[in-house]
């Protein structure tokens, strides 16, 4: 499996995780004991509606810490590229995904921006803050632990272990997220406007099942040229596979390997 990734430095809060062990070519950390939630944005930078809510997102990061954790995440779609801005990090795979979240939670059409909390739309600010912790209460019925290793520059490599006491099976995902993005847009309804890009997701996996008992999953990470290390970061989430819940989520960024 090849993937894609990275991260900024201001947002080293991020999702609260545990570091077990850590040397200077292998991190290992475990998620928490409740259950961390996946926050997503639908957005484009072909959007001029758009980039307040990324700016929620990247302040939703900042807040990130032990007594509140979450793993935002920003899918570009592809829909806007049509319209005078060919987004660069857009793709039809993102777009598809908000289909079925679409589809999960009802709703007759799609649109940017987009936020879902666990798989369940969210319009309001604050009630994504109380969503989060909600969850942030509830014990995690999965358990999740990465291993990440820089075996060579160019490569990484992620051994997950999942843990799941639930009594059904749950999918397991690997994003890969770039932050500290500024982007000078040239057309488009965001012509001549700076946007700043935080969480933006660079991979998403297919699932691959989480087993009742513990699964694990491994993966070899190519480091594409024109990433900045120092700024790479990675997420793993479990989710209820017919309803989009997160059942658990764990990210961490990756500077420590640098």
């Amino acid at each position: 499996m090849t993937i894609k990734f990275s991260i900024n430095l201001l947002l080293f809060a991020l999702c609260w995780i545990s570091v077990i062990g850590q040397t200077d070519q292998s991190l290992l950390v475990s998620s928490a004991n409740t259950i961390t939630p996946v926050v997503e944005l639908y957005t484009s930078e072909g959007c001029s509606s758009c980039p307040p809510a990324d700016r929620f997102l990247a302040e939703l990061g900042a807040h990130i810490g032990p007594d509140f954790h979450a793993v935002p995440l920003a899918f570009h779609v592809d829909y806007w590229n049509r319209l005078g801005w060919p987004d660069p990090y857009s793709k039809k795979q993102f777009t598809e995904r908000q289909r079925w979240v679409a589809h999960i939670n009802r709703q007759l059409s799609i649109y940017t921006p987009e936020l879902v909390v666990s798989g369940q739309e969210a319009r309001n600010g604050a009630l994504i803050y109380d969503r989060i912790r909600k969850h942030n209460e509830t014990v995690a019925n999965v358990a999740i632990q990465l291993q990440v290793e820089r075996r060579v520059p160019e490569r990484l490599d992620a051994e997950i272990t999942f843990d799941n006491s639930s009594e059904s099976l749950a999918e397991g995902y690997i994003a890969i997220y770039e932050n500290g993005i500024t982007r000078e847009i040239g057309a488009g309804e965001n012509r001549g406007a700076t946007l700043y890009h935080e969480f933006l997701v660079r991979y998403w996996s297919q699932p691959s099942t989480v087993d009742i008992g513990q699964s694990k999953i491994h993966a070899v990470i190519d480091i594409e040229p024109d990433w900045e290390f120092s700024n790479l970061g990675l997420a793993v989430v479990a989710t209820e596979p017919k309803t989009g819940r997160t059942l658990q989520a764990v990210n961490t960024p990756l500077r420590s390997l640098y």
